[in-house]
């Protein structure tokens, strides 16, 4: 056999196993989403999700995939802190001005939210939603699915924006039950959809994020931001109200 065919046999070896890992990931990630919303309770979630983040990325790494084609190499570490920089900023802004407009402050407010528990809102915007949520949630689905599906390439991007959409619906829908948003059934279809769509839309920027900056520290940092200050700003108006 020539060098030349046998490099293409090599490669197609490797495409094969990359698919295959990537349907098990599917599969983890699947199972996973339904055992997170109706079986781990909020003291199971972070490490939940951290071994199954673990779990992916040792997946990955069977593969042949190496840490920097999953996001956790050292990238741009100069455009990582710049963003990390950047997203802190907003975020200080954002909950500034929320404390300041009651009428804006209280459409923010989720039943959710521990209300009255210093400790429990400490763990959740300090663990919970850093590593519990945006770490695994960056791991999976900035990470370990793209590179996967299709390596560097725009539609492994696209791909995972699509799961990651698919993964907020239950979520979606339990965080418009629980805050008797959208009434009746059909709007509630209709806002779990939207929700969703947003969210995959906002994970295929997080995309465009990870592959400008070389890693997933980036996506990280805003993502952390973006939740933890939604959290406290949700946490403040709920004090508001009592």
């Amino acid at each position: 056999m020539s060098n030349r065919g046998s490099r293409r046999s090599e490669l197609s070896t490797v495409a094969s196993t990359r698919r295959s890992q990537a349907k098990v990931v599917l599969l983890i990630l699947a199972a996973h989403n339904v055992v997170q919303n109706s079986i781990l309770n909020e003291h199971g979630y972070v490490p939940g999700n951290v071994v199954v983040a673990a779990t992916l990325a040792g997946l990955a790494r069977d593969a042949g995939l190496t840490w920097e084609e999953i996001g956790l190499g050292r990238g741009d570490l100069r455009m990582s802190r710049r963003t990390g920089a950047w997203i802190l900023t907003a975020s200080t802004a954002f909950l500034a001005v929320t404390a300041r407009i009651p009428r804006i402050r209280h459409h923010l407010r989720d039943e959710r939210a521990p209300i009255g528990s210093r400790r429990e809102t400490i763990r959740r915007a300090l663990i919970r939603f850093p590593v519990g949520t945006a770490l695994f949630e960056e791991v999976a689905f900035r990470g370990v699915l793209p590179a996967l599906l299709a390596s560097a390439t725009r539609s492994g991007d696209i791909t995972a924006a699509g799961m990651f959409a698919i993964w907020h619906l239950i979520p979606t829908h339990h965080a418009l039950r629980v805050n008797g948003i959208a009434q009746g059934p059909r709007s509630r279809i209709l806002g779990t959809l939207a929700g969703s769509a947003a969210a995959g839309l906002a994970g295929y920027v997080l995309s465009r994020v990870r592959r400008k900056t070389g890693s997933i520290l980036a996506p990280w940092l805003i993502h952390s931001a973006v939740n933890t200050t939604s959290f406290l700003a949700a946490v403040r108006a709920g004090l508001d109200d009592t």
